[in-house]
């Protein structure tokens, strides 16, 4: 299935997180994919997109200059805890705390969830490293 792209284009030939995009872009079908390249003016039109459709209010400017506030949805069920799940190979590697599911049945259960999720909507890509960038212990998606 080939999804059309929006400007910019893709800033990575790492093939791997390519065909990772790809792939999550044919299971939840979004009308566009975005990659962020983190410019300032990506931030201000993001924001001000964000302050139109009512997810971001901004801030009193004097008060708190370049700020805005973000409530998070109350139905979120990251907050649920009947509905988070550890899913490793082992159930015991879960902890007695924890709710366990094994990964191959959660990966099916999150396919079918996914399944056409993002149609009429964007999909952003958006980099990130995990560690000082350039750092010999970074680790990032686009490397």
């Amino acid at each position: 299935m080939t999804v059309p792209i929006s400007v910019p284009k893709s800033p990575t030939h790492n093939k791997k997180l390519l065909a990772w995009v790809d792939e999550i872009a044919a299971k939840c079908q979004p009308d566009r994919i975005y990659w962020c390249n983190g410019s300032q003016g990506e931030y201000d039109r993001l924001c001000a997109e964000m302050v139109n459709s009512g997810t971001l209010i901004k801030l009193n400017e004097s008060k708190r200059p370049n700020s805005y506030l973000c409530r998070s949805d109350p139905a979120d069920v990251a907050r649920v805890e009947d509905r988070t799940f550890i899913c490793s190979v082992e159930q015991v590697d879960a902890g007695p705390n924890n709710n366990w599911m094994d990964p191959k049945a959660m990966r099916a259960t999150l396919d079918r969830l996914f399944a056409g999720s993002m149609r009429g909507r964007t999909m952003y890509v958006i980099p990130f490293s995990m560690g000082p960038l350039g750092s010999p212990i970074s680790i990032s998606a686009s490397s």
